[in-house]
């Protein structure tokens, strides 16, 4: 068994890269799990391992570093599943996560089983079960399923008796039932941005229970037989205890985009949300709900629902009640070759930004406008929907020196009813016209000191077709920590503001900024260029670091005659000056009296410490202060007076007689 084992203080990693021998690989790859410890990571880097039925039994970080694949065994379910899987884990197995693998299992049961427990993470994997489920999820809670492909199994998820489940961020495509199928019991789950398409029957299925589910930020799209064109989009056939579907893309799923069936028993204005989806190109109905009437037997009723884009062609049942409809806006130029449209409120206009999930396509001169489709040669861009607007930048593709258009289509049922727009771009707006400008930026030094003089240095350049004028770049430094002068060439400058004026066409013009440092600090500068003809750029950011600068100097000085006759009286001095740019940090002077020497009294007392004979202070840039003592001689001869300046000790002598 080639096992490599490595520990750390907190948790051992076991490596597992032996050739594959089918059952017997199995057999050793259990007997690690079951000797590691909880917390430790069991890491795959070989290539692939067949007959693998796992059961994991305590928390472990089960990882592949090079896409693993696993094949489940055809014969033998691991102990704690009721069918066959490559991963079972277990009740005792709370906060395991498994991530990086290919699972097959080309049988009946699970690519993954997690079966009564918590804290489980299923991450970055790919997971086929050909007969099965891919996750199935039971009896637990706290499970998060992000950034997997869950694809060619009957169902990729599948969801009983659990709650507080988060299926996040994955591609659930080609299963041939379902993509996610909720089974009884199920509570408190999040379907968030996920890609749900081209499952062969219901995109999410909500079969059984309808508890605390939020669906949201989904793109659930052609999930129905190609043969048949049944599917649908969100089926719902429970009662429902609050379900949240908003802000989806749900498009052309067969026969129905969302389903409430008859098993949904309590439908009214309040009972859930449905808002700001964009649901369209279904063959039956976008939005429907079944009841079953004693006389009349299958029958439709209402169902109320939020603000919805229709995609141009409204195709829910009569009965359902839509607060408003959304639609696309015309086309925006927000500045030359760059343009936006919205999805806006139909009534009053304004931008809904609760829309998103699905792309929009812009085209720049499109050959044929009377189709969606791009044409060879055609210049175009998928444009995703972001707070209910998507915005396209064209500026440096090639452009007509005249007659230059922009044309926009969502996503549609029939072309002839799909939103879409046309703007015809002036020429003054033909961004392959206009200047371009370009700036770059450099500091002779990026740490300094306060007071120290650095020089700045900005280069703009013109390397369009077309001349800019009332050009101007700021911000080329920052006016709160640096005094600057220079003279240009052209235009003229004030705190960090150059007025160039006129840019030809193929001209560079450099200017050299002598600026002296006046506030200690980081100061970051990015230079800001504007004008006529050209679009707003950028240089490259600056950043500098103004130390403080603080020169403290110390005087110590006996004031008055250093002769003193018993009795009298002396006074001793400390001089500190700040001759720096910066307020000092905390400073400590002491002046401690020898034997023969009585303490009267002291200046500055709200800065003294008696205890500790200490004042204790800062000194502002380019001021001084002078601390004093007048002390009393009480005995004859020679006294040693100690100065102690911020820990620096200088000694001074008085004689008494």
């Amino acid at each position: 068994m080639n096992v490599a084992f490595s520990e750390t203080v907190s948790a051992a990693t076991w490596t597992i890269n032996e050739a594959d021998m089918g059952m017997q690989t199995n057999t050793n790859i259990q007997n690690i799990i079951n000797n590691a410890n909880p917390g430790d990571t069991i890491l795959f880097t070989g290539s692939q391992y067949t007959h693998i039925h796992l059961s994991i039994n305590k928390p472990l970080n089960i990882v592949s570093s090079v896409g693993t694949q696993l094949y489940a065994c055809p014969m033998e379910a691991p102990q704690g599943s009721d069918n066959l899987a490559a991963f079972s884990i277990n009740n005792a197995a709370a906060g395991t996560n498994i991530s990086g693998f290919k699972i097959n299992n080309n049988n009946q049961g699970y690519g993954i089983n997690i079966n009564g427990t918590s804290n489980v993470n299923i991450l970055n994997n790919t997971i086929i079960c050909s007969d099965g489920t891919g996750v199935n999820v039971f009896g637990s809670g706290n499970i998060t399923v992000k950034n997997n492909t869950l694809t060619q199994s009957v169902s990729g998820i599948q969801i009983l008796n659990s709650s507080l489940t988060n299926i996040l961020s994955n591609l659930i495509t080609a299963n041939s039932g379902n993509g996610i199928l909720f089974g009884e019991n199920v509570s408190t789950t999040l379907i968030n941005n996920n890609n749900i398409s081209s499952n062969q029957n219901i995109g999410i299925n909500i079969l059984k229970s309808c508890n605390n589910t939020t669906i949201t930020g989904n793109s659930i799209y052609k999930n129905c037989n190609a043969t048949t064109g049944n599917g649908k989009g969100i089926y719902i056939n429970a009662t429902i205890h609050g379900l949240n579907i908003s802000s989806n893309f749900i498009y052309m799923n067969g026969k129905m985009g969302i389903c409430y069936d008859t098993g949904v028993t309590n439908v009214t204005e309040t009972t859930d949300t449905v808002k700001d989806n964009y649901i369209s190109g279904h063959t039956g109905r976008d939005v429907i709900r079944f009841i079953y009437n004693e006389d009349t037997g299958l029958d439709t009723a209402p169902v109320w629902i939020g603000e919805t884009c229709f995609g141009g062609l409204n195709n829910v049942c009569p009965k359902i009640q839509v607060s408003s409809e959304a639609v696309m806006s015309e086309i925006k130029q927000i500045t030359s070759g760059i343009y936006s449209v919205s999805f806006i409120n139909k009534n009053t206009g304004l931008t809904s930004t609760g829309f998103g999930s699905f792309y929009v396509t812009f085209f720049l001169n499109k050959f044929n406008t009377s189709k969606g489709a791009a044409d060879v040669g055609d210049i175009w861009k998928n444009v995703l929907v972001v707070n209910g607007t998507a915005t396209v930048d064209f500026t440096n593709c090639t452009y007509k020196d005249t007659n230059n258009s922009i044309f926009v289509v969502a996503p549609y049922s029939t072309f002839n009813t799909a939103m879409k727009d046309t703007l015809t771009v002036n020429d003054a707006n033909n961004p392959s016209l206009k200047a371009n400008i370009s700036a770059t930026s450099s500091v002779s030094k990026s740490i300094i000191k306060n007071g120290d003089t650095i020089t700045y240095k900005i280069t703009v350049k013109n390397s369009g077709k077309k001349n800019a004028t009332n050009v101007k770049v700021s911000n080329i430094l920052s006016p709160t920590y640096y005094s600057s002068y220079t003279k240009p060439t052209r235009g003229s400058y004030y705190n960090g503001v150059w007025n160039i004026g006129n840019l030809n066409a193929g001209e560079t013009l450099t200017l050299y900024i002598t600026a002296k440092a006046k506030l200690s600090g980081i100061t970051k500068s990015q230079a800001k260029i504007t004008g006529t003809n050209t679009n707003t750029v950028y240089s490259n950011t600056l950043q500098t670091t103004i130390n403080k600068y603080i020169k403290l100097s110390y005087s110590n000085s006996i004031l008055t005659n250093s002769k003193v006759k018993t009795g009298k009286y002396v006074y001793l001095g400390t001089t500190v000056k700040n001759s720096g740019k910066d307020k000092s940090g905390t400073v400590k002077v002491k002046i401690t009296l020898p034997k023969g020497m009585k303490l009267v009294k002291v200046n500055y007392p709200s800065v003294y410490n008696k205890a500790t004979k200490t004042w204790t202070f800062t000194v502002p840039a380019g001021k001084y202060y002078t601390f004093k003592v007048k002390a009393q001689v009480t005995s004859k001869g020679t006294k040693k007076i100690t100065f102690n300046d911020n820990g620096k000790i200088q000694y001074k002598y008085v004689v008494g007689y």
